[in-house]
């Protein structure tokens, strides 16, 4: 969030002293107090833990909102502690409080939430919120608010055009962040909070853009075949954004899905959904949209890559959802998802995949993978924790994590090695000799990876770190210069 705030005006409020005798101070919860939205956040956790529930929520929505909201929260529950607050606007209303006025929490999420919240914040009097029976929003929200303090008898926080049936009849109408919203008397209402950070800002940094460098994986196949033409570019490039819509439309959903567990982590609470920055409502429909253009770009262009693609989507569906949690399942669903990319590169220009190549593929990314895991688990036992929200793993498990990871790099070199004295090679390269330099360079790479993740010094995906790790950089145009004076 940015860092322009705005407090509650003191000639409204009064002075600290005579805060006992102002008018109580209604605060609104989503969008608000909190930058997210309850009840977008529980049916994303419902549909997470049960999937079927599907159906059960359509039903559920034919009988009204209320029901709707109720049965929802009789499934699932919040994380007050967890919840991104507005710490500017929290901190105010908590000092009104503090100096004696009565400060009320009313919001149109279920009561099961709000009294949770309530009771963790420890700074309202009172919740009044949707039941079963009402959906407490907008007019239904005004005139419960008006039948217990009457009109103009209370001041009003809220974010939204729903809100403006209330600060009708509130004395003072607040709207959270920098917009303002125009009453029908014609009063403006009073902008307070913390600004909030631009949505489309905020929806660019959750498809992470750094992570399409792992999509350049489906030139290899033109690369290793040497095929390289103006068609076959073209369609590697094709493929090449095929895979990064779906991996930008897979992270947004995989954020989605993991909101909870990533507020509980020292660096993805972060992250545009975890921290309230990016709603949940844009974050799915903005992946359900990358997903489709992917699908619709490879039907049109190159049929065949639709395939792969729609499996590439299915499966990140499914690890997003269920096999992320699932001890050494998750590894190699990661090297299973990135020898895909290759595999579509392949696909996309009819180039087929050597034996070779996709073994050599699996095993180091299968060493990638467990590379991540490990340094994930030296921090967090270096934090003095056991368990990885959402994971299989505990803090106990970095060695035998550490020592499958640097067997996997060691095969993959192995298996490197094997290639290039195979007759696929010298029917390709006419000095293939000059291939032999790239083995002692990868076993150095993979080598000084796993020693510098045993040092902690790994600390994001290890493809982001390789990116910007000046000797790992160096060592691959090394690679290059051996695979080219093989070539000539």
């Amino acid at each position: 969030m940015k860092s322009d705030y705005i407090l509650l005006p003191s000639t409204a409020l009064g002075t600290l002293n005579d805060l006992k005798n102002e008018l109580p101070l209604v605060v609104d919860l989503d969008g608000s107090l909190i930058y997210t939205d309850l009840l977008w956040e529980s049916i994303t956790q419902l549909l997470k833990a049960k999937p079927f529930y599907l159906f059960h929520l359509l039903f559920w929505l034919l009988q009204g909102k209320a029901v709707f909201k109720h049965q929802i929260a009789s499934h699932t529950t919040v994380h007050p502690e967890n919840l991104p607050y507005d710490q500017v606007l929290l901190q105010e209303v908590k000092r009104q409080h503090d100096h004696g006025r009565l400060t009320i929490l009313a919001t149109g999420s279920h009561h099961h939430y709000a009294d949770m919240i309530a009771a963790h914040l420890k700074i309202f009097a009172k919740v009044i919120a949707s039941d079963q029976n009402k959906n407490l929003i907008s007019s239904n929200k005004a005139n419960a608010l008006s039948t217990l303090f009457g009109e103009k008898g209370f001041d009003y926080i809220g974010n939204a055009p729903a809100d403006i049936a209330i600060w009708n009849v509130s004395r003072n109408a607040y709207s959270v962040g920098l917009r303002s919203f125009q009453l029908s008397d014609g009063r403006q209402t009073q902008t307070i909070g913390s600004t909030r950070q631009n949505a489309l800002i905020a929806l660019f940094r959750a498809m992470r853009p750094r992570q399409w460098l792992k999509n350049l994986l489906v030139f290899i196949p033109i690369l290793s075949a040497h095929l390289v033409s103006k068609e076959s570019l073209l369609q590697s490039i094709l493929a090449f954004v095929a895979f990064s819509l779906s991996a930008s439309s897979a992270y947004l959903l995989n954020d989605a899905l993991d909101v909870n567990d990533d507020r509980r982590h020292p660096d993805k609470c972060r992250r545009p959904i975890a921290s309230g920055a990016l709603t949940m409502p844009l974050a799915m429909t903005a992946s359900m949209l990358l997903a489709g253009v992917a699908l619709s770009l490879s039907a049109y262009y190159q049929p065949k890559l639709t395939l792969v693609v729609m499996l590439y989507l299915f499966s990140t569906i499914i690890y997003s959802s269920y096999l992320k949690r699932l001890m050494m399942v998750d590894v190699i669903m990661l090297a299973i998802l990135y020898s895909l990319r290759i595999w579509g590169g392949g696909i996309s220009t009819g180039i087929n995949l050597s034996f070779w190549l996709l073994s050599f593929s699996l095993f180091i990314f299968l060493s990638l993978a467990l590379l991540k895991r490990h340094s994930e688990l030296l921090n967090l036992s270096r934090a003095g924790k056991d368990k990885v929200h959402g994971r299989g793993y505990t803090a106990q498990d970095k060695v035998p994590v550490g020592i499958m990871g640097i067997n996997s790099a060691f095969v993959a070199a192995l298996i490197l090695m094997l290639y290039f004295n195979s007759e696929n090679v010298i029917h390709l390269y006419p000095q293939p000799e000059f291939l032999l330099g790239i083995v002692p360079l990868l076993v150095f790479w993979l080598g000084r990876l796993w020693i510098l993740s045993f040092r902690g010094q790994v600390n994001e995906d290890p493809i982001i770190f390789v990116s910007k790790d000046k000797p790992g950089l160096a060592v691959m145009l090394c690679a290059v210069v051996f695979a080219m004076l093989a070539s000539s």
